[in-house]
């Protein structure tokens, strides 16, 4: 499978170092030399939330992209958990993976971006600029959002890839066509390995808080049809009310994994913003 295999030479050039997380460790990859940039996936997810973005950057930046506990190759999280115990694990092991004061640029995605947010505020004053895309923890409310269908234990594969195109579609990408080989591929490998939910805590105010207190650059981005925020403007007024600075891009015809659906100039902003 093309798909397969692109992932697989991607993952290749990859550094792989583990730090604690609970019981377990934590997986972190990293490719490449020079400025720290740091990518957190989103919910049900994994390092491969930025397959379409980590080629644009390892060439000239040391990129970072970790599994978060409970998700990809990372082991559970202790019991009960929380964003911020999430958060403590990955601060704790960025601090081991990067040496002492060394700043970095970060990224987050999603349940990322609220997790990228609790991670600055750990990090305080090394954290040079942070990027926010589709994040969630900044209170509101969703629009109209279908309901994602459970993998059928026992499907067949036509059934299994069914379902994840369901998903895709529901969820993470606006346009049909954008639910490529490479799209279910990474949902058929991430989806079934999700050991923590993280919608239940999307529409609290989490990374509002935390954003309060980064005195680092923030900067958004968004798909015009992402289905976990068509108030727009309500998000851009509350990013505004602690960040007066923060550029809010939307990205026209991409939906809420827009580092995926509109690599091109979403990798063009990021470049900007951490130059």
């Amino acid at each position: 499978m093309q798909a397969e295999a692109f992932f697989n030479s991607i993952e290749a050039r990859s550094r792989r170092v583990e730090t604690p997380c609970g019981e377990g460790r934590m997986v972190w990859r990293i490719w490449g030399e020079g400025a720290p940039l740091v990518l957190i996936h989103g919910g049900a997810g994994s390092w491969s939330h930025w397959i379409r973005n980590i080629p644009e950057f390892y060439g000239e930046r040391m990129v970072i992209a970790p599994d978060l506990p409970g998700l990809g190759g990372s082991a559970s999280p202790p019991r009960p958990y929380t964003p911020e115990s999430i958060a403590q694990i990955a601060a704790d092991g960025l601090g081991q993976v990067l040496p002492p004061g060394v700043m970095f640029d970060m990224a987050g995605f999603s349940f990322g971006g609220m997790i990228s947010g609790l991670i600055a505020r750990l990090h305080a004053a090394r954290v040079r600029t942070l990027t926010l895309m589709g994040p969630s923890g900044l209170g509101g409310k969703f629009g109209n959002i279908k309901t994602p269908v459970k993998l059928p234990l026992d499907g067949t594969p036509e059934e299994l890839a069914q379902a994840h195109r369901y998903n895709l579609l529901a969820i993470m990408l606006h346009s049909p066509d954008s639910v490529d080989e490479y799209a279910m591929h990474m949902q058929t490998v991430n989806a079934p390995r999700t050991r923590i939910l993280s919608p239940e805590h999307a529409l609290s105010e989490k990374l509002l808080h935390a954003l309060k207190e980064i005195p680092g650059r923030v900067n958004t981005i968004w798909g015009e049809f992402d289905i976990f925020s068509p108030y727009l403007e309500h998000r851009r007024a509350v990013i505004a009310s602690v960040h007066p600075e923060a550029e809010f891009h939307i990205i026209p015809g991409a939906g809420h994994w827009v580092q995926f659906e509109a690599a091109a100039p979403v990798n063009a902003l990021l470049r900007r913003f951490i130059a």
